[in-house]
């Protein structure tokens, strides 16, 4: 319904598989969870790897429903066919690691474990959850609506054979596509995961530094994976099911909790950017604490450091003080964003404001903030600087979501420098595949792989025996495209929303990109968006024409 409280009882949580969970196609170890956002009030789609749909599908579940609220902490267990609640009364209060333990020895390790941390529990705006400890729907607070329903847990387990139209067809693309992963010399990503790109953004200018007043770090090079690997990897290169690239990095790192615990922390370039440049740290191992201690607590790694960067240049400012915080919050001070990490998830003192997000603490605070509060429609804004790339910017407004980076690129490495207009027929058609990757629910990072656009619709006909082609996946990605803006607009969304924050119109300082903002002019960022529009169907003000919704075919939707 319009206007539901994404905190209320009526919001439903949607856990969804899609049709190649559970058969032997490359890169499907992964879900998504669907809600309305506690934290923007709009749309909220959020993936995360892991085995948790593929144990929902093969327990004979495509997708699993939640509406409603428990009056006791309760954890969802899928059996196979049976599906029961259990109490949760001795996991709540718990973090996540020692949730995740309890539940696998409780349920057996084959059991896929999806839990909440107490951020969740207290319902923090951005609160994820995390499953096998290493994966988390990361954006927009789906944990905190998990939190709003005691719900602290859904664990899963299926032993049923999932069918498929042609699986031969399925076995030769994925076989294919792991000889081409194994053959190929691929630029950091096979040896460090996604901190390879530190090395990458800082070059073009979009890694943040101190709340992205500029896209370029100077002290970047002290985060450098090859040395932490050396120094604290692990050795592991954690998989999810039916992956060939095994991304996931482990560290060792000290327990952030004083106890000189030696803990593991598998840490993302994301998190090495907003906890790392974002607020000022050029420490590893200060970042590699803090991502646990994020991840133990149930907090988006990504938001987290959006918001403790705006605390530090609200303070350094003037705007915040000692008194208000508690303490001196400048960048650099790691120890301060640990004890503020703390704060945020249990919603106390100064934390709480910042609980809410940037948007509303900016509201709250006052005082000018809300001019480097860094967000896009209420999502804090990514680490990669939409000043170091032509037309980014556009799909940081126009993403249903609030500002991502993973809604669609334009074809282009190009600063800012000239007029984006050339570049947004690409940002439209890479937006397009990316529905395609989700909805199938394949890995985004399949980007490096040998997995073209039309191979996957090869193995979405595989799966279903259905006859899609170009054309009609075309039609299939602006239809979801449009549906999800319908959802928005619905909710009080338009033109006025798609925008850019203003530290975006402020030239970089230094760096590769200097002098450069996230467009040439305003007029040029209004008629890249007026072609947007345009492309999609919709009219002036971002709202989908009836034509478009008709020929669509929604127009029984809302």
């Amino acid at each position: 319904e319009a206007g539901v409280d994404a905190l209320g009882p009526d919001n439903v949580l949607l856990f969804l598989t899609g049709p190649l969970q559970g058969l032997p196609a490359p890169n499907v170890g992964r879900w998504t969870l669907v809600t309305k956002s506690p934290l923007t009030g709009l749309f909220l789609d959020s993936h995360s790897g892991g085995a948790l749909g593929r144990e929902i599908k093969k327990a004979g579940y495509d997708a699993v429903g939640i509406k409603g609220r428990s009056k006791r902490p309760t954890y969802l267990i899928i059996d196979d066919g049976s599906v029961t609640f259990e109490g949760a009364d001795a996991l709540w209060g718990m973090g996540v690691h020692a949730a995740t333990r309890s539940l696998q020895e409780k349920n057996a390790k084959r059991f896929s474990v999806y839990v909440i941390g107490p951020a969740g529990e207290n319902q923090v705006r951005f609160a994820v959850g995390c499953t096998e400890l290493a994966h988390q729907t990361g954006r927009g607070g789906a944990g905190a609506v998990m939190g709003s329903k005691n719900l602290k847990a859904v664990v899963a387990h299926g032993t049923k054979k999932i069918a498929g139209a042609d699986v031969d067809t399925i076995r030769e693309i994925s076989r294919a596509v792991i000889k081409s992963w194994n053959e190929k010399i691929d630029y950091g990503f096979k040896d460090y995961g996604t901190a390879f790109l530190v090395e990458l953004a800082s070059s073009m200018g979009q890694y943040p530094a101190r709340n992205s007043q500029n896209g370029y770090f100077d002290e970047y090079r002290r985060i450098d994976p090859a040395t932490m690997e050396e120094k604290w990897g692990l050795g592991t290169h954690q998989s999810c099911p039916h992956c060939v690239m095994k991304c996931t990095r482990a560290y060792k790192t000290e327990a952030p909790d004083g106890s000189g615990a030696e803990v593991e922390s598998t840490v993302e370039y994301e998190t090495l950017g907003l906890l790392g440049g974002n607020i000022g740290v050029s420490d590893p191992q200060a970042i590699l604490r803090m991502n646990y201690l994020c991840d133990d607590l149930g907090l988006d790694t990504i938001s987290t450091g959006g918001s403790i960067g705006f605390a530090m240049e609200a303070y350094e400012r003037g705007v915040l003080s000692d008194a208000e915080i508690g303490f001196p919050l400048r960048f650099g001070d790691a120890d301060a964003a640990i004890q503020l990490i703390k704060m945020i998830a249990s919603r106390e003192g100064i934390g709480k404001t910042l609980s809410y997000g940037v948007r509303a603490a900016s509201v709250e605070i006052g005082e000018g903030s809300e001019r480097f509060a860094v967000h896009v429609k209420g999502l804090e804004v990514p680490a990669w600087d939409p000043r170091g790339r032509k037309g980014l910017g556009l799909s940081y407004a126009t993403a249903e979501v609030g500002a991502s980076h993973l809604r669609g690129w334009p074809a282009t490495v190009d600063p800012p420098s000239e007029s984006a207009l050339d570049v947004i027929d690409s940002m439209v058609t890479a937006r397009d595949g990316k529905v395609l990757t989700d909805s199938l629910i394949v890995c985004h990072f399949t980007y490096h792989l040998p997995l073209p656009h039309e191979q996957k619709i090869t193995l979405l006909n595989a799966a279903t025996g259905f006859d899609y082609n170009e054309s009609s996946i075309s039609t299939f990605a602006h239809r979801v495209a449009t549906l999800t803006r319908m959802f928005n607009v619905r909710e009080g969304i338009s033109r006025k929303d798609d925008i850019l924050p203003e530290r975006f119109w402020e030239p970089q300082k230094h760096g590769p990109r200097e002098g450069m903002s996230a467009f040439v002019d305003k007029a040029d960022f209004e008629a890249s968006l007026d072609k947007f529009y345009e492309i999609r169907g919709w009219d002036r003000n971002g709202r989908p024409t009836d034509e478009t919704i008709t020929k669509l075919g929604l127009e029984s939707v809302f």
